[in-house]
């Protein structure tokens, strides 16, 4: 099968050679269809379905309310993957949404898109994850490392992974396969526990859990800013199925298989969260649910899990706890396997559009990898988390009005930086869905592999939803939506940087 990179020329309309399309390496076509299902699982299943239940309980005052979240989180996501189908299968190049935002909107918001995602939203998320690693590493081992040990192992996990998916999309590939059917397993089996009703006894599990109410001082007094709060937990766990179209040059068949991959990982991904918060809620009240949460050596999963198998057997239950941290290594290896693996691919077609440091676009000769790229990822990763453990330990070196500790707030700094994350990511979500009527009027005869049952209905349901979400957000936290703003718009001295270098249009083709 031929995999040779298609040109500017054929892509964008920009100036480019034929013989210099043919002397450039190719990226590989080296994942079937269930290494691409397992990089939309993988990515999305990382610390959201075991950090948020503490922190929905936090904010949510029923846990019809939280369930509720959860299915409309899901409903949104998979009608999210059906319509990324139709512009996945139209333009499957690498870079993903950036591609299809560039082809509808034009460059500067592409650049926009491509920045968010690779430089902003990923590399923090990246950050984060390596550093909820190290701490569940340290809870699982007995070991309490320093400020310093934390934030070296953390980034001697990013390097490594790195070093990783520089040699090949194969290896970060059977890296994804390997450790998202442990930890799809390992929920799967959470999913299963309420079914020991029938044989053993639980005392605590009990229907009272799912129909009590609870509230905490942290509780909005208005139902819609609640159900917001409560939807920014739920979509930072859903967050993330969109990477692996970064990737679609190093899929087979993407034909079939990434149309495969969106949609069938994201019904998997409903159903398995929407069965965990059914075993974890019936196992714990809310209440429960905000004492553990209020514990910083404690989360929502292991308890839950204690509490259906220590009836069965006292030691099985400290076991299953043992094993449900180290499922909790797993997962969050995992997502931040598929964060240096995907997002590099963004910042190669950037570059490869001119919009970027020319060196990313370079492919190694040998491991048909953007290697510079991923290296670039990895480093700008590296130093957003420098950046935030530096802040962290300042602030775990202060005191609270309340007396605690700082460092006691450290759930909540996460919480508001995925919040930050997630309402960035959306913004680009709604330009993507949109992109679908956009290209459906300007080029209506452009190949299309695939289309949107429903149309316009199905993408419109999506499209307003994802609206309404950013305005809640926006309305409920103005620093937020500061903070995002302004973070892109530090990025445009860059773009007409690198369009003056390479004497580009500024507001460029579309």
């Amino acid at each position: 099968m031929n995999t040779e990179l298609p040109s500017t020329t054929e892509q964008h309309g920009d100036n480019a050679t034929t013989s210099d399309k043919s002397n450039r390496p190719s990226l590989v076509k080296a994942l079937g269809k269930w290494s691409a299902m397992a990089l939309v699982v993988g990515a999305v299943i990382g610390s959201g379905i075991f950090a948020k239940p503490g922190a929905n309980a936090m904010v949510g005052n029923s846990v019809g309310l939280i369930m509720i979240a959860w299915a409309v989180g899901g409903i949104i996501t998979v009608i999210g993957g059906v319509c990324l189908a139709e512009l996945a299968l139209m333009m499957p190049k690498a870079g993903g949404t950036y591609v299809y935002i560039r082809k509808a909107y034009g460059r500067i918001p592409a650049f926009l898109a491509g920045w968010n995602e690779s430089v902003f939203f990923q590399s923090c998320g990246n950050s984060a994850l390596a550093i909820f690693f190290v701490i569940n590493l340290s809870s699982l081992i007995g070991v309490e490392f320093s400020n310093v040990e934390t934030v070296g192992i953390a980034i001697f996990l990013i390097a490594a992974l790195t070093v990783v998916n520089c040699l090949g999309v194969y290896w970060g590939g059977l890296v994804q396969n390997i450790t998202t059917v442990i930890k799809v397993g390992f929920l799967a089996l959470i999913a299963l526990l309420p079914i020991l009703l029938l044989f053993v006894e639980i005392p605590e599990v009990q229907a009272a859990n799912y129909t009590a109410n609870f509230s905490t001082d942290q509780t909005p007094d208005s139902l819609v800013m609640i159900f917001t709060l409560v939807m920014l937990n739920v979509m930072w766990a859903y967050s993330g199925g969109w990477m692996v179209t970064g990737i679609a040059e190093e899929i087979k068949e993407p034909q079939k298989n990434l149309s495969l991959a969106l949609i069938g990982g994201a019904i998997v991904l409903f159903v398995i969260y929407i069965a965990v918060n059914i075993a974890f809620h019936g196992a714990l009240s809310l209440e429960q649910m905000v004492e553990i949460e209020n514990d910083p050596v404690r989360l929502v999963p292991q308890e839950a899990i204690s509490i259906y198998l220590t009836p069965v057997n006292a030691s099985l239950g400290q076991l299953a706890k043992a094993i449900l941290s180290s499922v909790i290594l797993v997962s969050v290896f995992s997502a931040l396997n598929t964060g240096l693996l995907t997002p590099p691919r963004v910042l190669f077609a950037m570059a490869r559009d001119e919009m970027f440091i020319p060196a990313f676009a370079k492919i190694h000769p040998r491991f048909k990898t953007p290697h510079i790229a991923v290296m670039g990822q990895g480093l700008v990763t590296v130093i957003l988390l420098l950046i935030v453990s530096g802040y962290v330990v300042y602030r775990t070196n202060q005191t609270t009005e309340s007396g605690l500790p700082a460092g006691s707030e450290a759930k909540g700094i996460f919480d508001y930086l995925t919040n930050i994350a997630v309402f960035s990511a959306t913004i680009f979500i709604v330009l993507t869905i949109g992109a679908i009527f956009i290209l459906r009027r300007k080029h209506p005869d452009m190949q299309r592999p695939y289309k949107v049952p429903g149309y316009p209905i199905i993408p419109l349901i999506s499209l307003v939803a994802n609206a309404i979400f950013l305005w809640l957000v926006g309305s409920d936290d103005v620093i937020v939506v500061l903070f995002s703003g302004g973070f892109l718009l530090c990025s445009l001295p860059l773009y007409f940087l690198f369009a003056a270098a390479n004497r580009k249009p500024v507001r460029g083709d579309t």
